[in-house]
């Protein structure tokens, strides 16, 4: 019921509603019930608006959900410490390395992103390759396409590994099939500038056109920039294959690539 309302799923949207449901199944030990509630708490949704508060009920939550567990809720912990009004990345580091230790795909990733911007630790970037070479091997597609953009992101920086724009255009690609917008517009920058693979103006505009359509923020200005390059008749074939992506990935409604952009930087 929880859920239902928390992502108006046959009923309106009610966040208050939401959390109303999660308290009650929290109350009875349910760990997925517990994350839910943090995750409430810490985006301060049908809660009160005490933003000290709502941070101290979202670290109880997730640590009851991590005790019971639910080993997301490391991550959940992460997420508190790296985005609250007072960011101590020292401490979200900590957690999201436990997360990663257990397991969880999501921390995985994060560990590796604070690592490679040096936040919360010294920079490391075998540190962060392991992390994000094992956030991309998962078994979740949603959290393991996180890793493979970072191996994206670090094989086109040239982090850690030698530059290679044909390894970093796999691991975007690979990323970008299973729904992740930063990968799509990775990729399609790749595309547009000829870099690890042959420049094709329509497969960019194709992958930015998919990113917009899953909420990346970028992607409007991206398009009318790249359609000045093109001719009318490549931007159809661009836009064509774009709503053939679109139809055969429909979207799960559990996973929210837009929102996970904020997380994902």
């Amino acid at each position: 019921m929880g859920y239902f309302y928390d992502e108006g799923l046959g009923v309106q949207k009610d966040h208050n509603q939401a959390v109303h449901w999660y308290a009650v199944a929290a109350a009875q030990g349910d760990p997925q019930a517990e994350f839910d509630l943090g995750i409430c708490y810490h985006k301060g949704e049908g809660v009160e608006s005490n933003a000290a508060q709502n941070r101290t009920a979202a670290v109880r939550w997730f640590l009851s959900a991590l005790n019971h567990g639910y080993v997301n809720a490391a991550n959940g912990l992460g997420l508190v410490y790296e985005f609250g009004s007072t960011p101590d990345y020292k401490e979200a580091l900590r957690w999201y390395r436990k997360g990663a230790e257990l397991g969880d795909e999501e921390s995985q990733y994060n560990a590796c992103r604070l690592i490679v911007q040096g936040l919360g630790a010294r920079r490391d970037y075998s540190k962060a390759f392991h992390w994000c070479a094992q956030a991309a091997e998962g078994s979740s597609s949603y959290t393991s396409s996180w890793g493979q953009f970072g191996l994206g992101r670090l094989y086109e920086d040239g982090s850690g590994v030698q530059q290679d724009y044909s390894e970093a255009a796999k691991w975007f690609r690979e990323s970008a099939e299973q729904g992740n917008p930063a990968s799509q517009m990775r990729l399609a920058d790749l595309y547009s500038k000829g870099k690890g693979v042959q420049q094709d103006l329509i497969e960019a505009y194709m992958w930015i056109a998919v990113a917009g359509s899953l909420g990346h923020p970028d992607a409007l200005n991206k398009l009318q920039s790249i359609t000045a390059k093109m001719r009318d008749a490549d931007v159809l074939k661009g836009q064509a294959l774009a709503r053939g992506w679109i139809e055969q990935h429909p979207r799960d409604p559990e996973d929210d690539p837009a929102e996970s952009i904020n997380y994902h930087p």
